[in-house]
């Protein structure tokens, strides 16, 4: 039992793959002229039906005139008439199953029919061959059946004409309900096998092209969705066991949706590695930048161990180097976590007024007078908290460098794709290898003041989050950062 329910798992699985399912969907419409066919078979017993019906009916209006007129004999030439352009032999019987009149004596009145193909044979009904030799018509089952009083059919192919013919044999009764002979129909089927046949040559045609263009499709879909999904798969597995990835360039050079898949997962694979990159030279700037503090706490709570602490002068220095450390420590822990919000930030992107984010960090207690001006629409969709945080982290390093006596001045542009946030400040112009490291994490010129070295980079995430860019400008004593924030789409 077990081994059929892992077996029936195994061929879902193998169902599930879209190269299967293709040639299911493919098979399934190769399927429809084979129904076709099959109702063809069911059309053509129903033509049969109706065509013994009609042979009845003839066979019925022949009796009536029998009965009412001659004898058997006299009624050839009613005989002829009544065949004329049906294909239907009409013979009437004695009760000894003798031929007494024929429609067909000297030919059939409507002249030879053409064979019907050999490919129709292999789906006729046949029950005994009509061996064309003179035989006894009453040793025929049909011809007994009518002699005895009942009606009798049969249905016989001559095999060496290809022809098949329905025969019925329908009893004369006197008044007294004695048989005085038989009527006998033979009637081919050659119309109904003609129509059959040009039915069944189309639906074959229709049924070979069906499973040539299936065929092509199905390989073709195979192509170039199937084996491109499988590339794009182990792919994304060797990504995920950190393995070496092949290029794809291949696939995103491709127009189509499996292009657009591929380049996105190009990008994926680039994010996924950059962030890798990020989190490794991240985790060497922690360690880099904790180690000094806590080097620094731990020479001196050593020191204090030692016996530094008897001396009132040298335990208020170790005192406050502990404290120092640790507070710069607090800030770092602080600033990580901001950086990490920002990078890590999620939440609904809504419209946000970049001037009123300036003018209320604008409002905060600074060391140095802030003037805000505003030029242009300043509403972008973004999230509130992080652009305010980039302002802030801005304002604050403006302030730090700026001159005493001097105002930073913050200006928000609105330009035709991007709301820029310019900050500039007179103070010390950064050389040209700091422009090129100042937007780093823990990179800072005043360390020694208490900066962390994040403020910065807090504001590039934030830029970066909102589809921007950064920038910082010196020139005649004044510093210039700014930052954009790209409006939606």
């Amino acid at each position: 039992m077990a081994s059929v329910i892992a077996a029936g798992k195994r061929a879902f699985r193998a169902l599930a793959r879209i190269r299967y399912r293709l040639l299911l969907i493919n098979l399934i419409v190769c399927a429809v002229p084979l129904v076709g066919i099959s109702f063809a078979r069911m059309h053509e017993e129903q033509l049969l039906a109706a065509l013994e019906e009609d042979m009845i009916h003839q066979a019925e209006l022949v009796r009536a005139n029998v009965l009412g007129g001659d004898a058997l004999d006299h009624h050839e030439p009613m005989l002829r008439r009544a065949a004329r352009d049906t294909r239907t032999r009409i013979r009437l019987l004695d009760t000894a199953g003798t031929v007494r009149a024929d429609s067909h004596r000297g030919g059939p009145p409507e002249g030879a029919e053409r064979p019907i193909p050999r490919m129709l044979r292999d789906d006729t009904p046949v029950h005994e061959p009509e061996i064309p030799r003179p035989v006894e018509l009453a040793t025929r089952s049909e011809v007994k059946a009518a002699l005895a009083g009942r009606y009798g059919s049969a249905t016989r192919l001559w095999d060496n004409q290809d022809r098949v013919y329905l025969f019925s044999a329908l009893p004369i009764l006197d008044t007294a309900g004695q048989v005085r002979g038989v009527v006998y129909v033979t009637r081919s089927t050659h119309d109904v096998k003609l129509q059959l046949y040009r039915l069944r040559t189309w639906l074959t045609r229709v049924l070979i092209f069906t499973i040539i263009t299936t065929a092509l499709i199905t390989l073709l879909l195979a192509t170039t969705i199937a084996r491109p999904l499988g590339r794009l798969t182990r792919r994304a597995q060797r990504i995920a066991a950190r393995q070496p990835v092949e290029s794809s360039d291949r696939l995103t050079r491709r127009a189509d949706e499996i292009g657009q898949l591929a380049r996105a997962v190009e990008a994926m694979t680039d994010e996924l590695e950059r962030r890798a990159r990020d989190a490794r030279t991240l985790a060497a700037d922690i360690s880099h930048e904790f180690k000094t503090p806590l080097t620094g706490i731990r020479g001196a709570a050593e020191l204090l161990r030692d016996g530094a602490a008897d001396d009132p002068a040298a335990r208020e220095q170790f005192l406050a180097m502990i404290v120092d450390d640790t507070a710069r420590l607090d800030r770092l822990v602080s600033r990580l976590l901001e950086l990490a919000r920002v990078e890590d930030d999620r939440g609904a992107a809504l419209p946000v007024d970049v001037a009123e984010l300036a003018r209320s960090c604008a409002a905060h207690h600074w060391p140095v007078p802030i003037e805000v001006a505003c030029t242009g629409a300043t509403i972008v969709h973004g999230r509130a908290p992080a652009l305010a945080s980039a302002i802030e982290n801005l304002v604050a390093n403006a302030t730090q460098h700026a001159e005493p006596d001097t105002s930073v001045h913050v200006v928000v542009e609105g330009r035709a794709d991007a709301v820029r946030v310019i900050v500039a400040n007179h103070g010390p112009a950064l050389s040209p290898a700091a422009r090129t490291k100042v937007w780093d994490r823990f990179y800072s010129t005043r360390q020694a003041d208490g900066g962390s070295g994040l403020g910065l980079a807090i504001v590039r995430s934030v830029a970066h989050a909102h589809g921007g860019a950064v920038g910082v400008d010196c020139a005649d004593g004044v510093t210039v950062f700014w930052f954009e924030a790209r409006l939606a789409r």
